[in-house]
């Protein structure tokens, strides 16, 4: 909530300030009369007020994107240093085209809208390679994710093996955690296509988790529980073979 708040508060800050900038923006250039031709003087304010207005949009998008990242993008960044070359220009052609050579209005005009578009295109496109950059993130961590979970699954398998009351609990947690290893040791990278395989190994390794928990509620474990557990750490290791096979081979 004090979150929500200070970005509105920063927010309604940046609009005032906007606002007040544009109208001292104004005052100045009707007041002081910077060009003495109308037509230069009418591209020259368009030109700052657009300027400011940029700045001013640009501003509002960080201060949105910046609370929902909860840091400052580097395209941000790059994308500021765009937009401070950007009014640079504009108020270097304003003195030196109209205030200082009094250029021709159209090839005025022209300049200042080649100006516009060139920083359009730039900021256009840093905003695309850091739409795509962050998508392909997306895409990596939501790859990843099911090689995490599972990993996080064995771990609090082997957790609740150590808390068997019985002398086999260490070679218990043993085979656990070697096959835990053996998934740390795995592509963490995964496929769309690999999505049924990663289901079986969720559905093996909760066999497993069920295995564990009805060994802790036994009096005395089965004759066989070493060997039905080594099966299905073998199964699930298995699986895990075949994944990363079909994950080799997709690359």
């Amino acid at each position: 909530m004090n979150g929500v708040q200070s970005q509105r508060s920063f927010t309604g800050l940046v609009t005032v300030l906007y606002a007040a900038v544009l109208a001292v923006t104004a005052g100045a250039f009707f007041t002081l009369g910077f060009s003495e031709s109308l037509p230069r003087f009418v591209v020259t304010l368009l030109a700052v007020c657009m300027a400011e207005t940029a700045v001013y949009v640009y501003c509002m998008l960080w201060l949105r994107r910046a609370a929902e990242a909860g840091r400052t993008s580097p395209v941000f960044i790059s994308g500021a240093v765009i937009l401070a070359l950007y009014v640079t220009a504009v108020l270097a052609s304003a003195i030196l085209l109209d205030w200082i050579l009094e250029l021709s209005p159209l090839w005025y005009a022209v300049e200042q809208l080649v100006v516009l578009i060139a920083a359009a295109i730039v900021l256009a496109a840093t905003g695309a390679y850091g739409w795509n950059a962050a998508s392909g993130e997306r895409r990596a961590a939501d790859a990843s994710r099911s090689l995490r979970t599972h990993i996080q699954e064995l771990y609090e398998i082997r957790v609740i093996a150590g808390t068997w009351k019985h002398p086999e609990a260490g070679r218990l947690m043993e085979m656990i955690g070697a096959l835990e290893e053996k998934f740390r040791y795995s592509d963490p990278v995964s496929r769309p296509g690999l999505y049924a395989t990663e289901d079986i190994i969720r559905q093996q390794i909760s066999l497993l988790h069920d295995h564990v928990a009805l060994l802790l509620v036994l009096k005395e474990p089965p004759a066989r529980w070493d060997t039905e557990t080594e099966e299905l750490t073998e199964s699930i290791a298995g699986t895990l073979r075949r994944r990363n096979q079909e994950l080799a081979a997709l690359k």
